[in-house]
């Protein structure tokens, strides 16, 4: 679409209110940005115009317009808007919380200006289709999505075991509806076993879809974006935009993709899809960084979220014989850690970022590229890395450790904040870290408990820093360590990160 396009969406006429007194009719403006709704006295009435009659609706808060039909023959035909706006909490709720709710509302108008059902239906189908363009137009999508996948459908992989077990009931009682209203076409998927969807990817024809939803946890995602990079054509596979609607216990993508909106985070499951079913069925294309890691055993994985090591990885993996607690889980076994925290020895070696490194390297790929090809700072794991300061930019940290994160995203689930100040592509890794010293249960009840909204890095003993690649080498031969909590073979592990190289239905933050 045009600029030129995007100008030419400009309507004005006059509606009724649908099942209102007809002693107000209502001038509905269309521009390119907003909606304008002008009450005005009915022409055959004199009566006084209530107060605020004018409103004005951006076209970045309505996510669907439906044209219908009357029951009963009539020559009037119906056009509704449908909002989902964040408005702060009303009457007894809005004591015990400040924090912003999504509010749906509908706003349903009779048109009925010609004698005749046909030509207003006419109408109504055009104010119908200029509004579904405006809507598009503010997507700004990439125009490679625009000319060849605009009216292709989305592929939705359901896990029937997310959430547990909740993740098909939430899709059908809360997804459904919404992309009703939204015009979203989409095709559901039921994956039956694990490694279904990274299957399922492997031989997709990536031509005849418009996007990857999943509905599930993290752990479908990952799959996902792997299945996706084992691909002969992987080059083109990983441009895919990939969705979250988070029916899983941790969620983390999809409270990353929400973050890096502005937008708070709705606090139930059901309302926190929603709200993720909304930004996909409108959502824009955003680039979001990866790293590329390296395993003991030498398997190569492509991680859209986090490597962890020590306390957080026993959490999140000793928590999984608890998963029918939902997110629960990590709470119940975060607390036994915090009464028997476990030592990790061994070290980490990592390369700082510098923004103005001229050695920086964004993602030149090509269909000539191999996954091998996209390492540009990591040595193979058995050679020994340098990190003498007169010939190397490599640096180390010795343990023993009792808490390691590495993330790219902002989040580690719902109510989780990892690094508070990422976005979806910074260009580089988050690594955070705890020495053994001092308190060490204190020091972990405090972190842990600092999780919920990001504070933990206003301590002293949480040390953290930006880095473009990253290697632990534990000293142990026994412990968890977990990509995207998953479980890999404990032993040495690399990573590096990959800028931008991946894309997500997301929302870039609104400037009012």
């Amino acid at each position: 679409m045009t600029q030129k396009e995007s100008n030419t969406i400009n309507l004005e006429d006059t509606f009724f209110l649908y099942g209102r007194s007809s002693k107000y009719k209502y001038l509905l403006k269309l521009s390119p940005t907003t909606l304008t709704i002008t009450t005005v006295s009915n022409e055959n009435e004199s009566r006084s115009l209530p107060l605020n009659n004018v409103k004005i609706i951006p076209i970045d808060d309505i996510y669907g317009c439906l044209c219908m039909k009357p029951l009963i023959n009539s020559k009037q035909c119906y056009l509704t808007f449908y909002q989902y706006v964040l408005r702060p909490p009303q009457g007894f709720s809005g004591i015990f919380s400040k924090k912003p709710l999504l509010h749906r509302s509908q706003h349903i108008f009779s048109y009925g200006k010609y004698n005749d059902y046909d030509t207003n239906h006419a109408e109504v189908i055009r104010w119908h289709r200029h509004i579904v363009q405006a809507i598009y137009l503010r997507r700004n999508l990439p125009l490679d999505i625009v000319l060849t996948k605009r009216d292709k459908r989305a592929l939705v992989f359901v896990n029937p075991a997310g959430g547990a077990g909740k993740a098909y009931r939430l899709v059908m009682e809360n997804v459904v509806g919404v992309w009703s209203e939204a015009e979203f076409s989409y095709q559901i998927v039921i994956t039956e076993y694990a490694g279904h969807a990274r299957d399922y990817v492997q031989s997709l024809d990536l031509s005849e879809w418009s996007g990857i939803v999943i509905a599930s946890g993290d752990g479908l995602v990952y799959e996902v974006v792997n299945g996706l990079f084992s691909r002969n054509d992987w080059q083109e596979a990983v441009k895919m935009p990939i969705g979250h609607l988070p029916c899983g216990s941790g969620n983390a993508f999809a409270a990353s993709i929400i973050r890096h909106s502005k937008q708070p985070i709705a606090e139930s499951m059901e309302k926190f899809v929603v709200q993720s079913a909304i930004l996909i069925a409108t959502h824009q294309v955003l680039p979001y960084d990866m790293a590329v890691i390296d395993t003991c055993d030498g398997q190569r994985v492509f991680s859209f979220l986090s490597v962890e090591w020590a306390v957080i990885a026993d959490v999140d993996c000793d928590s999984e014989k608890y998963r029918f607690l939902g997110g629960t889980r990590f709470t119940v076994e975060a607390v036994k850690r915090i009464l028997r925290p476990r030592i990790y020895t061994g070290y980490i070696d990592y390369l700082p970022y510098d923004v103005t490194d001229d050695t920086v390297q964004r993602n030149q790929i090509t269909s000539d590229t191999t996954t091998a090809q996209l390492h540009h700072h990591l040595l193979p794991l058995n050679e020994p890395i340098s990190v003498d300061p007169a010939t190397s930019k490599w640096r180390r940290i010795e343990g023993p450790f009792s808490y390691v994160l590495i993330t790219s995203k902002s989040a580690l689930s719902q109510d989780t904040v990892s690094t508070p100040q990422s976005t979806l592509a910074d260009g580089y890794l988050t690594l955070q870290f705890i020495r053994i010293r001092g308190s060490t249960r204190l020091n972990l009840a405090k972190t842990l408990l600092s999780l919920s909204d990001g504070k933990h890095f206003e301590y002293d003993f949480v040390e953290w820093m930006p880095v473009r690649a990253f290697r632990i080498v534990p000293a142990a031969t026994d412990g968890n360590l977990m990509i995207d909590g998953e479980k890999v073979p404990y032993g040495p592990l690399q990573g590096e990160v990959l800028p931008s190289i991946g894309r997500c239905m997301g929302k870039q933050p609104r400037v009012d």
